[in-house]
């Protein structure tokens, strides 16, 4: 398969990720993954609506998360971590973890996890 991609843009440009169903609330954004600069790790913008979450889960993959917008309750491994705009966190393997927005407006997060943790769907995406 052949495509034109471009070097720089917006992420509000990229078209929301629906290979996999997101609950009510969120949208996931592929950034960058295999086949699209980053053949190691898979970078998703998500958006959390206002009083959203993410659904509490484990996997057997990492997560390195970086809070762009808003304001959140990160509850990993049992613990909650008040997160805001700057700050960033670890979710390591097997821990059980989810993301709840606390703020009054929508929680923007990047959050970078190795090709099995998501099916990035067609490199030109």
């Amino acid at each position: 398969m052949s495509c034109k991609k471009p070097y720089a843009g917006k992420i509000a440009d990229i078209p929301a990720a629906t290979d996999v169903p997101q609950p009510e609330g969120i949208e996931r954004r592929i950034v960058f993954a295999p086949g699209k600069f980053w053949n190691d790790y898979v970078a998703r913008h998500f958006t959390v609506a206002k009083g959203s979450n993410t659904p509490f889960h484990a996997h057997s993959w990492p997560h390195y998360i970086l809070v762009l917008e808003g304001n959140c309750d990160a509850k990993i491994d049992g613990t909650v971590y008040p997160l805001e705009r700057g700050c960033w966190a670890h979710v390591p393997p097997d821990v059980e973890h989810n993301l709840t927005n606390t703020g009054d407006g929508p929680l923007a997060f990047i959050c970078i996890v190795p090709p099995e943790g998501d099916p990035a769907g067609s490199p030109c995406q």
